[in-house]
């Protein structure tokens, strides 16, 4: 287990942890993500109160997800060592979706390493435009591949 200024910083956008727990294998490449964050500690999620409140909304609505069980998503993303929250600073244009403006505001903030997505606005963004970010865009098939 690496040491919380020793793990890699991501962001995490809300489509991974949805897939994952809609995922029917181990080896889906979003739950494996979503376990090195949180039973490995091997990534370090880096989150905004806006991402957090986008989080545990769509835990509630397309996951189904109770009330008790988004709260305590909520506390963890909150409260977790393994979670860093921080405020936003700059705001970003660049992509089509203000949710995903979202995420890069929060990846550049956090200084994350990497912004893990499914998301095809994010992926797609101009190859110029990824270049001037501190941070890499990646599916989580792509950033697995990194690890290894």
């Amino acid at each position: 287990m690496a040491g919380r200024k020793q793990r890699i910083r991501v962001v995490l956008d809300t489509n991974v942890f949805v897939r994952s727990f809609k995922a029917r294998h181990k080896t889906n490449a979003n739950r494996r993500i979503v376990r090195l964050w949180l039973l490995q500690r091997q990534i370090q999620l880096v989150a905004s109160a806006e991402i957090i409140q986008e989080y545990v909304e769509i835990f509630a609505r397309v996951l189904d997800m109770d009330n008790e069980t988004v709260a305590e998503w909520q506390t963890r993303f909150e409260k977790d060592r393994r979670c860093s929250v921080v405020n936003l600073g700059r705001r970003y244009t660049e992509s089509r979706d203000p949710d995903d403006n979202l995420m890069l505001a929060t990846a550049f903030a956090g200084k994350a390493d990497y912004l893990i997505t499914n998301d095809r606005d994010l992926l797609d963004l101009p190859v110029e435009f990824q270049k001037t970010l501190p941070f890499e865009i990646l599916s989580p098939q792509h950033f697995l591949k990194q690890l290894t």
